[in-house]
């Protein structure tokens, strides 16, 4: 027990010292990731407590309510975590009068009214699971893996896995290939294909305007099958990764186009396009609950910047999109600023009409929050 509690004030102090040596430049977890690379003196036990005890420490968001040294902040955090919720409810009436898990996010005044706050902000107090979309013709090959290793998981739907966060996936398949590591609301945008008319023959031409990793691309290859794709970002790092996973996903029917879509764009060849996908940068609000490190670090005014940076995006690519095309506007932020407000603005400027638009909710299921809204191009 002596023992134990000597490794708790260690493990305490340390990370102490990191969050108050972080300036936010960088994700918590690569911060941590190049610390412990240069104190290799911290064994496993100590690297995974002193994380937990850290990321604990951020869920407290804007919670406490009367002021605490660093030490004690941690040591209530450590406390209230728990992946138990009626374990965690019973932990939030003993600290009634010192927290506050309704002001947990900072930001609760841009909320979305869609936002069910209370939920919102209890779901902060726990880790977000993983989830994996098992591809096309893989499933009885991926359930039986995960049989044949007794790997715990839960199915949420045909081609939908949740588990522990710290599951090594990436040892058991072949990602991209048999599966695609992808938040369960991410895989919900096939929800929204679902929604548009029957797709043009023999292929739809889809433009992936903001492709980031290319997770929504795989997706709608996926759920399309006869398609023509072009995908572009303005990083040339991101391309080329792009690139990887999608010859690992074995996409080939593709181009690549590195275009910086904040600025008017000459010429994006390969359109005009039955369906744009702009899965906009955003400030992931939504997705907090990976990274709560953000809630922290983040300035309000970026709000607004995020709102202009999007409607010049679409701005600069509506062009390209034919007329009784479709234009999925995706989000992973909870703001409505960024979201109700950008598509009452842009489908009035741009000429398109509003044919189904929601929040995908994961605040009750461990999972991120994103906001999508399928527009259809009518003059």
């Amino acid at each position: 027990m002596k023992d134990n509690n000597i490794h708790k004030e260690r493990h305490l102090r340390y990370a102490a010292e990191l969050i108050l040596a972080y300036n936010g430049d960088e994700p918590f977890h690569l911060y941590l990731k190049r610390y412990f690379r240069e104190h290799k003196k911290h064994g496993s036990r100590d690297r995974r407590n002193i994380t937990s005890l850290c990321y604990h420490y951020f869920r407290l968001g804007n919670g406490i309510l009367n002021p605490m040294r660093i030490d004690e902040k941690l040591s209530l955090g450590d406390y209230l975590n728990s992946n138990t919720p009626d374990i965690l409810h019973e932990r939030l009436k003993e600290e009634t009068g010192h927290f506050d898990a309704l002001q947990i996010f900072p930001f609760n005044d841009y909320l979305s009214n869609h936002i069910e706050k209370e939920l919102f902000n209890l779901s902060f107090l726990q880790q977000p699971l993983l989830f994996v979309r098992i591809r096309p013709g893989f499933r009885q090959h991926v359930l039986n893996v995960l049989s044949e290793n007794k790997i715990q998981f839960e199915q949420l739907n045909d081609n939908c896995l949740s588990f522990e966060n710290n599951t090594a996936i990436e040892k058991l398949f072949r990602t991209d290939k048999e599966v695609v590591i992808q938040d369960y609301n991410s895989q919900q945008a096939a929800l929204f294909f679902e929604k548009m008319e029957a797709a043009p023959h023999p292929q739809i031409n889809i433009w992936d305007c903001c492709a980031g990793s290319g997770g929504k691309s795989i997706l709608a290859a996926d759920f399309f099958r006869r398609y023509k794709l072009t995908v572009s970002d303005k990083r040339k790092s991101i391309l080329a990764n792009l690139q990887k996973r999608f010859r690992n996903a074995g996409i080939k029917n593709f181009k690549i186009i590195m275009a910086d879509l904040s600025k008017p764009v000459s010429k994006i060849t390969g359109g005009p396009f039955d369906l744009i996908i702009a899965d906009v940068p955003c400030s992931g609000s939504g997705t907090w609950g990976r990274t709560p490190e953000q809630m922290h670090c983040f300035d309000k005014n970026e709000i607004d910047e995020y709102t202009a940076l999007q409607r010049t995006i679409i701005t600069n690519s509506i062009s390209y999109l034919k007329k009784d095309g479709y234009l999925l506007y995706l989000t992973c932020s909870v703001f409505e600023k960024e979201n109700e407000d950008n598509t009452k603005f842009l489908s009035k400027e741009n000429g398109l009409k509003i044919m189904h638009q929601q929040y995908l909710k994961g605040y009750e299921m461990k999972a991120d929050t994103l906001f999508g809204s399928l527009m259809k191009k009518i003059y």
